[in-house]
């Protein structure tokens, strides 16, 4: 089964308070129609698998993130660096705009984060061989990153750079 947060992540005083009084933030937004996949899969021979993916495209996948701990803050906001060009600043802001759009970002709300959040850097790179630019988010920023919270051993073998690498790991 796909992983679950752990006991000490969901009684994470702070993240359920800002989870419980801002849940409009939290939205899981899929164009998958959970009930008619988990029914295509009726007959999957690992039921506890499919029960688990269609869990975490209803109320969100975990990735593997242990935040409750000393050294981790409750919150954490990691200074975006300014792009490096004009170009890559309106791009990063119409990259924005469009995952509004479709839900993938939050409503803004407010200049400060809420408890339990992390914000994380982000950028415009060129694409492979190309010259049109991808929005990257950099998980590694700050100390601690987000992937500090993550141990290496529970994600052994599996490639975290996209939809695609990802379904070919599971």
């Amino acid at each position: 089964p796909v992983p679950q947060p752990s006991a000490e992540e969901r009684n994470n005083v702070p993240a359920r308070s800002t989870l419980r009084s801002h849940p409009f933030l939290f939205k899981v937004v899929t164009p998958i129609r959970v009930d008619k996949f988990e029914s295509l899969l009726s007959t999957h021979p690992n039921q506890a698998f499919v029960r688990s993916v269609c869990y975490a495209l209803r109320y969100g996948f975990w990735p593997w993130a242990e935040t409750v701990k000393e050294e981790h803050p409750a919150t954490s906001d990691h200074p975006n660096r300014p792009p490096h060009s004009d170009h890559r600043l309106d791009f990063i802001a119409k990259q924005f705009r469009e995952e509004k759009e479709c839900l993938r970002f939050s409503p803004s709300f407010g200049p400060d984060l809420l408890p339990g959040m992390y914000s994380v850097p982000v950028h415009a790179v060129p694409k492979p061989r190309s010259e049109k630019l991808r929005m990257v988010a950099d998980h590694s920023a700050g100390s601690p990153s987000l992937n500090d919270m993550i141990d290496r051993g529970l994600i052994a073998g599996t490639k975290m750079d996209g939809m695609r690498s990802l379904g070919a790991s599971l």
